[in-house]
């Protein structure tokens, strides 16, 4: 790290997300040309200044959580809708039955 770090530099932390930091360099950057991004280093690594819109993206971590979660429910409700669907058609069609036996 220490070749790249030459002339005026801006350091940016973040100690609670991990993308925080990214974000309001790289939002910042779209609007001042002038910001030139040396590197990035995310815990511990390093890494070129091509990958500092790729960091900010990364979700917050309640995001990370609630992705994790739709993640993780998505099969449970399929499972309940599609064991929820034989006794609905088996009664529709049972129903059907009736109506078109009161029809005749």
């Amino acid at each position: 790290m220490s070749d790249r770090m030459t002339g005026p530099l801006l350091l940016a932390f973040s100690m609670e997300d991990l993308g925080s930091a990214a974000r309001v360099v790289f939002d910042f950057s779209k609007d001042n040309k002038a910001l030139e991004t040396k590197l990035v280093s995310v815990g511990g690594e390093v890494y070129g200044p091509e990958e500092l819109e790729r960091v900010s993206k990364l979700p917050t971590r309640d995001e990370a959580i609630s992705i994790l979660m739709a993640t993780m429910n998505a099969p449970v409700t399929k499972l309940v809708q599609t064991m929820n669907a034989v006794p609905g058609k088996f009664v529709r069609t049972v129903a059907a039955i009736k109506d078109a036996k009161e029809a005749a």
